[in-house]
């Protein structure tokens, strides 16, 4: 008989749980989601990435720890290569001449963020929520590098400019409050709102280096150092531009 009532109960607890998990659209323990920004008229929708504290495309990934308990993991990052190339005529002493510019700026941004949020909801498909979260971000260091060629009938001139910037860093703490609305089984929107402390700090050391090779006569190089930097702090709300699609698996 006890051993009746055992097997009953196990059952009975089973078929209680899958009940309950049945009966919810939302995330659940285990599980891992992205989240994307929502855009546009109900005509013109897109859908793209968050930004981060540099403005740049970053991805936001959340784990359930438990039903409640949700890791965020955010990172960002934007490699810049531009490369620049024009050509024109121009007045110089001699006459006229061929003014050829060829210039290359690089740059590599990233940043990295961790946060926590305690899930409220009991509902079957609301999920506020509130956490909070450090972000850190880098601007990277920018180099240009410039060549300009002028030529006429006596030949050719090249100026060779080398510019180099010092880049920075930010960081963000910030409490959050949002929510999701699951309107099918582990996709939502949603949108979300920070009130936090922000810093940034960008610049420091500026350098140009300058080498100029006439068509006759000696090379001139020329460098100048300087200094450019500035920084901003205090606090400030945010909200996602937009809505805000997650979807889970």
């Amino acid at each position: 008989m006890k051993k009746i009532c055992l097997s009953f109960t196990l059952i009975l607890s089973t078929i209680l749980t899958v009940n309950a998990q049945q009966d919810t659209l939302k995330s659940r323990d285990g599980d891992w989601g992205f989240v994307l920004n929502l855009t546009g008229l109900i005509n013109n929708i897109s859908i793209g990435n968050l930004t981060d504290g540099n403005t740049n495309n970053a991805i936001l990934a959340k784990h359930h720890l438990t039903n409640d308990k949700v890791l965020r993991l955010g990172f960002g990052l934007k490699s810049v290569s531009n490369n620049t190339f024009t050509a024109d005529s121009v007045n110089i002493t001699a006459g006229r001449a061929l003014q050829e510019v060829d210039s290359t700026e690089k740059r590599f941004d990233f940043s990295i963020s961790a946060g926590i949020e305690k899930h409220l909801g009991t509902t079957r498909r609301l999920d506020p929520y509130v956490g909070g979260e450090l972000a850190i971000g880098r601007i990277g260091a920018t180099k240009i590098d410039a060549n300009t060629d002028i030529s006429d009938v006596t030949g050719t001139r090249t100026i060779s400019r080398i510019i180099q910037r010092d880049g920075g860093f930010n960081f963000s703490l910030n409490a959050i409050a949002g929510f999701n609305y699951f309107f099918a089984e582990r996709i939502s929107l949603g949108a979300e709102f920070s009130l936090g402390y922000l810093y940034s700090a960008v610049g420091g050391d500026e350098s140009e280096s300058v080498v100029d090779t006439p068509v006759s006569g000696s090379q001139i190089s020329t460098f100048i150092d300087r200094k450019a930097k500035s920084s901003s702090k205090g606090f400030a709300v945010n909200s996602t531009a937009g809505l805000m699609l997650s979807f889970y698996f």
